[in-house]
């Protein structure tokens, strides 16, 4: 049912901006809102309106009463997760914290740093700077290494042929989080809408010098900000989680900066290498502590 209100918006929405796109083609490329190079042509938005009225003529129906999926809101969140489907490779910086429980203090944050760099789908680098020191991880499409440089260690685990398999793979079995992977995820956009009982467009706001489109999707047990980049490539600016209901109402944020779109990456980024007088340990799985 929400999937079909959400189409039943697209179409409503798609049809005006085609309209729009007719009438001032020209001026539409100076504002970054209704243009992008990459993802918005009079094609695509047209393959979107006949989808979408192929469902309609089909039976589709929906109250207005029930429809909380706001239309600017998913169509803005389209848009970034078809730039960053069609990126061939990408590099980005963030800084995201938590929210920890402490018996003397309440809730304390902590901080990690990280810089990542991706190309295609089965090449990956990320480091980490944080609470628990200065880390590495590498995948090449066949194997994913991870090195502690205060440790001196590292541990290498075969993994699947693809990005995305190998951050639900690491994850589950050793507990290791990947910055910005949820943007990363094709179907993004539906899988907020399918975890979500209402999404909201909050209008517009400065993020350290960017303009930026602010959108809110809540559920009974979180709340989602995500604040998307109002240019050419709408690519995420921060993401703010609450837990609405643990204790304290704890929080995860995290900022993206410094994003650079199909840079040129050599393969050899990609390769872990042990460093001469380090040692291979193996890595402990979460069923295992």
């Amino acid at each position: 049912m929400v999937r079909h209100q959400v189409f039943i918006l697209k179409t409503v929405f798609c049809l005006q901006q085609y309209i729009w796109l007719l009438v001032k083609t020209e001026s539409h490329r100076k504002d970054p809102y209704f243009y992008s190079p990459k993802t918005t042509t009079n094609q695509q938005v047209m393959k979107e309106i006949v989808l979408c009225s192929l469902w309609l003529f089909c039976g589709g129906k929906a109250s207005a009463q029930d429809i909380l999926y706001n239309p600017t809101a998913i169509l803005i969140l389209d848009r970034m997760s078809n730039v960053i489907s069609d990126m061939t490779s990408c590099s980005f910086k963030t800084v995201a914290s938590h929210d920890e429980a402490d018996p003397e203090f309440g809730l304390i944050k902590r901080f990690v740093n990280t810089q990542v760099y991706m190309a295609g789908p089965d090449k990956m680098v990320v480091n980490y700077w944080g609470a628990k020191g200065h880390r590495q991880c590498w995948y090449d499409g066949k194997e994913f290494a991870i090195y502690d440089y205060e440790e001196r260690n590292y541990g290498i685990v075969a993994a699947p042929p693809t990005i995305i398999a190998t951050i639900d793979s690491i994850h589950t079995h050793y507990g290791l989080d990947f910055p910005a992977a949820d943007f990363f995820y094709p179907a993004f956009t539906d899988d907020l809408i399918e975890s979500n009982d209402r999404i909201e467009y909050k209008g517009q706001a400065i993020i350290d010098g960017q303009e930026c489109f602010h959108i809110i999707a809540q559920s009974k047990s979180m709340t989602s900000q995500i604040w998307i980049r109002n240019d050419a490539y709408n690519l995420p600016v921060k993401y703010v989680i609450t837990y609405n209901t643990k204790s304290g109402h704890p929080q995860y944020e995290a900022t993206y900066s410094e994003w650079e779109v199909n840079p040129d990456i050599p393969n050899a980024v990609f390769k872990f290498l042990p460093p001469p007088g380090t040692h291979q340990v193996r890595l402990v799985s979460q069923k295992e502590k």
